[in-house]
């Protein structure tokens, strides 16, 4: 297997003046109004990670500055050795173009691209220029990665326009997702999916010729340039980009790093060793040589915990403490855990390997990465890379939208309005930004609203809407046009028609809402949304429209649907610690009315069965809010499922109920000295307990620091367990399904032993 061991790098040739060009920053956020695309092909992962991002001691680049990563990652792959004796790097310097050949030359080095020998002058005036930059110039003619012929100015600043025509040049011969074919077009993507830019800088455009534009055009959805400036004129409704570009602007030495640094991305250049990346649903793992080229073959072990958990990793030796392997559930990387065996992933021969990130936890998620021989095991000496995934960077494709309303009533005012939200997520759940992780997903919300007239005959009107009920008039259709947020969100509103009746007692309004997705730019076709609980797909620009629901707004006498409320019981806790002298609990009944308002003055009883039958504290009246909150006592240790009963009566005479509601407390008896494989039902750290059983049968546990904790390693509940820390113990709690426990002595004298055995074992 190739040895990886990392060293200092030593005898680059470089260029004490110059460096090549970066991506200058567009100056604040787009104005509002603007609707700037998105870089289709921008590179998910990058050549500046790791040992890339180290210091490299330039003394005119503070920590602050804006392209300081950058400097330092050209710096470390030897693009640029620093200004004078080195100790500078000059970030203000225009870069000329006799430098910007020189870096260019370099970069296609480290990104594995061969240039061979300068075959003579390919321009008029490369007399008296040093000989690492004609030859570089000569290169990049020989290879057409630049134009040839006439003058070549080699002591003129570069401008943007310039950069452009090189970067792509150097794109085309040393990145697999740009190319320029025979007409040439440049062409961005791999395979089918090879498309010429689609977004274009207005000023550039009116300034150079068309192919030269194209090139601008081509960096711009690489994710190399944002633009310059905030356009002159902003208009959503045209393709040109909101921003300008400032084509004939020169090119500084800092602006430069950063330029070459995202052209790099798109190429194999990766740092010396083993590193690893997040693309929004994979960790990438790399393996590179001394000279950066890809090393096919290597064997690399990945582990992870979530990034608060980090400090409990490592044991004082340098063994693995509290991590987990990584994987797609079901097919988890490596056999034995922080070891290199035969299972674990292998490089091929890009010298990549690809993992699969099913969720990112709470605050992050770190990865740890590294190789070594056949069964070496991770201790304190071992050379790890990490990688620090922040909370929310998943980029995996939305393939639904839940559209949901905080509105639960039967109906709505006439008037009022409510609010919808429709949420991106994938199919774990998880929020997304879009339909690729980045681009925001398009809807056309469809409301059709409908006058209704009341049957006032109906003496059952049940929802509002009977088939009694005549249309009043034509129904009036609406559309409304939906993107979604850099949340995967996007909310609207939907209200009834004015009053159309006034003569009419009781007016009604139905609102029907059907959502459609609309295709938008190159969002894959086979990308699917499922609507609400839907069970059926739409595809986006598909035919297949999905009915949301609908709202119905009334002006109703609220008289005359009295006996259209609900009553609703919400226990104050899900699971409540028995006793054998007894222990309280208690239970809010609220009655609303058919628009969602609480209905006050109505007498409520509550009764329980199943844990012991009996009514509680008779009957009362709710208050102004249409709440009450009933307390009682249950005596006795046994477990049981309690149902609570709410019974209602909106008459005031307290003798029959009209609407009634309920729930259910789960009580939990003092645990017993042993149990196996308990599901966990609910866990409170901060009082120490936990709640673990099947319905009417919970127990309660209490923990504290003087315990035994351990964590199941294999998940089977029979296998050996690894002794664990509290603090571990407890982290681990939320990952687990199940837990066993042996209780010694009782009292202040107890010695409990807890095993828990984790979902994800």
């Amino acid at each position: 297997m190739p040895q990886l061991v990392k060293k200092r790098r030593s005898g680059w040739a470089v260029l004490a003046a110059g460096a090549l060009v970066a991506s200058l920053l567009a100056v604040g956020a787009s104005p509002a109004g603007a609707a700037t695309d998105t870089a289709d092909h921008e590179a998910k992962t990058g050549a500046c990670v790791g040992d890339a991002l180290g210091d490299q001691m330039f003394t005119d680049v503070s920590d602050m500055h804006a392209f300081k990563d950058a400097i330092n990652c050209i710096a470390y792959y030897g693009i640029t050795n620093g200004t004078g004796d080195g100790s500078t790097y000059s970030p203000n310097q225009d870069v000329t173009r006799a430098e910007m050949a020189v870096f260019i030359a370099r970069a296609a080095g480290v990104a594995g691209a061969d240039l061979g020998d300068a075959m003579g002058d390919k321009f008029d005036d490369l007399d008296g220029v040093w000989q690492e930059a004609r030859d570089a110039i000569n290169q990049l003619a020989d290879n057409g990665m630049i134009s040839s012929g006439g003058d070549y100015r080699p002591d003129d600043a570069m401008t943007r326009a310039e950069m452009a025509h090189f970067l792509v040049g150097f794109l085309a011969e040393a990145a697999a997702n740009v190319t320029i074919d025979s007409n040439g077009v440049i062409q961005l993507g791999t395979g089918g999916t090879a498309m010429p830019a689609d977004d274009w800088f207005a000023d550039a455009r009116a300034a150079l010729p068309r192919s030269n534009d194209a090139e601008v055009s081509a960096i711009y959805e690489l994710g190399i340039t944002k633009g310059a400036s905030a356009a002159a004129v902003q208009d959503d409704t045209k393709p040109p980009l909101d921003l300008n570009y400032e084509p004939h602007g020169t090119v500084n030495r800092g602006e430069m790093a950063a330029f070459i640094t995202r052209a790099l991305a798109h190429t194999p250049a990766r740092p010396e060793g083993v590193s690893a990346q997040h693309d929004g649903e994979n960790v990438i793992l790399s393996a590179r040589d001394e000279n950066f080229a890809p090393v096919e073959n290597v064997v690399i072990d990945v582990f992870t915990t979530d990034t608060g958990g980090a400090g409990l990793a490592f044991r004082a030796d340098g063994s693995c403490g509290e991590v987990s392997r990584l994987g797609a559930t079901g097919s988890e990387v490596g056999t034995f855990l922080c070891e290199i065996d035969s299972a674990d992933e292998i490089t091929g021969g890009d010298g990549n390997a690809s993992v699969p990130l099913d969720t990112i936890a709470d605050g992050g998620t770190t990865v740890w990465a590294w190789t070594g021989d056949n069964e070496d095991k991770v201790d304190g000496d071992t050379d790890l890379f990490r990688l620090d995934i922040p909370e929310g960077a998943s980029r995996a494709m939305a393939d639904r939208a839940r559209v949901s309303t905080e509105h639960s009533a039967a109906k709505a005012h006439l008037g009022s309005s409510v609010l919808y939200t429709v949420q991106l997520q994938n199919a774990n759940g998880d929020v997304t930004v879009g339909t690729d992780g980045k681009k925001p997903a398009n809807f056309l919300v469809t409301l059709t609203t409908t006058a209704l007239v009341v049957d006032t005959t109906d003496t059952d009107p049940s929802d509002g809407i009977t088939v009694a009920d005549n249309p009043q008039g034509a129904s009036v259709v609406s559309t409304l046009p939906l993107t979604t947020d850099s949340d995967g969100k996007a909310t609207f509103s939907v209200s009834g028609l004015p009053d159309q009746v006034a003569a009419q007692k009781a007016d009604k309004y139905r609102v029907d809402i059907v959502i459609q997705p609309r295709q938008q730019g190159n969002a894959p076709e086979n990308t699917m949304f499922y609507i609400g609980n839907a069970t059926t797909a739409a595809t986006p620009g598909g035919t297949g429209l999905i009915t949301v629901g609908n709202v119905i707004f009334s002006t109703e006498d609220a008289a005359r649907d009295a006996a259209r409320t609900t009553v609703s019981v919400k226990p104050a806790a899900d699971f409540v610690a028995a006793a054998a002298r007894g222990a309280s609990a208690r239970a809010t009944v609220s009655v609303t009315d058919q628009y969602g308002d609480a209905v006050p003055n109505v007498w409520c009883s509550l009764a329980t069965s199943g844990a012991g039958d009996h009514t509680i504290g008779g009957n009362r009246n709710v208050g102004s809010d249409g709440a009450y909150t009933f307390r009682y006592e249950r005596v006795g240790d046994t477990a049981a499922t309690e149902t609570l009963t709410a019974s209602c009566d909106q008459d005031g005479d307290t003798d029959t109920a009209a609407d009634t509601g309920s729930d259910t407390v789960e009580w939990a008896a003092p645990a017993g000295a042993t149990g196996t494989g308990a599901d966990i039902r609910q866990v409170d750290t901060d009082a120490n307990i936990i709640f673990a059983g099947d319905d009417g049968s919970v127990a309660v546990l209490r923990y504290d620091s003087n315990d035994r904790f351990n964590i199941d390693a294999d998940g089977s509940g029979a296998g050996v367990a690894a002794a664990s820390t509290y603090a571990a113990f407890e982290k681990s709690i939320s990952d687990a399904d199940t837990l066993t426990w042996a209780i010694v002595g009782s009292g202040s004298r107890a010695v409990n032993s807890f095993t828990l055995i984790k979902a994800d074992s």
